[in-house]
């Protein structure tokens, strides 16, 4: 405690302190909050243009013999165009959770291939994951049946450049 501080004048500085990390908080959740239905928002538009299909997933394990040297947990999504315009891509959030609705996974997908209208494309992704990391063990160990996905769509960009969407947030 500092020279010529009160135990009084201490406890309302702490206080205040206190107070002060209570505010930013509340001012952080609220942001979170707003961000999670800004995005919520843009999905629920997005799905009358784009519709995303989570098609399957497998774990791939490292094979340093053709060059890949990370283990990688791999994805197949469905991307079709409802919309009346050519797409130039999509930007969306895959969320995969266990037989109790509980998150284990959780990614953005940058989708960036070209759709004609009314079309549909099988886009292939991945990821590196650390078998180290409890996160990435949780989808290593998938199994068929035993999870559900939720595919929202964030962003598309058509191809005469204009964007719908927040392609900009970050998970």
């Amino acid at each position: 405690m500092p020279v010529g501080l009160t135990v009084g004048q201490a406890i309302d500085d702490q206080k205040k302190f206190v107070a002060q990390k209570a505010a930013e908080a509340a001012e952080q959740e609220r942001l979170r909050k707003q961000i999670e239905d800004e995005k919520a928002a843009a999905a629920a538009e997005l799905g009358k243009t784009v519709v995303l299909a989570f098609l399957g997933q497998k774990f791939v394990p490292a094979d340093f013999m053709n060059g890949q040297y990370e283990d990688r947990f791999q994805v197949e999504i469905g991307v079709k165009n409802a919309g009346d315009r050519p797409i130039k891509g999509v930007k969306g959030d895959l969320i995969i959770k266990n037989t109790f609705g509980e998150v284990v996974g959780k990614t953005t997908l940058t989708i960036e291939e070209t759709i004609a209208p009314g079309s549909q494309v099988t886009w292939t992704g991945s990821r590196k994951i650390n078998k180290f990391d409890d996160d990435d063990k949780k989808l290593m160990g998938l199994e068929d049946g035993k999870f559900s996905t939720e595919l929202r769509p964030t962003a598309v960009v058509y191809a005469d450049g204009t964007t719908v969407g927040a392609p900009n947030h970050a998970e």
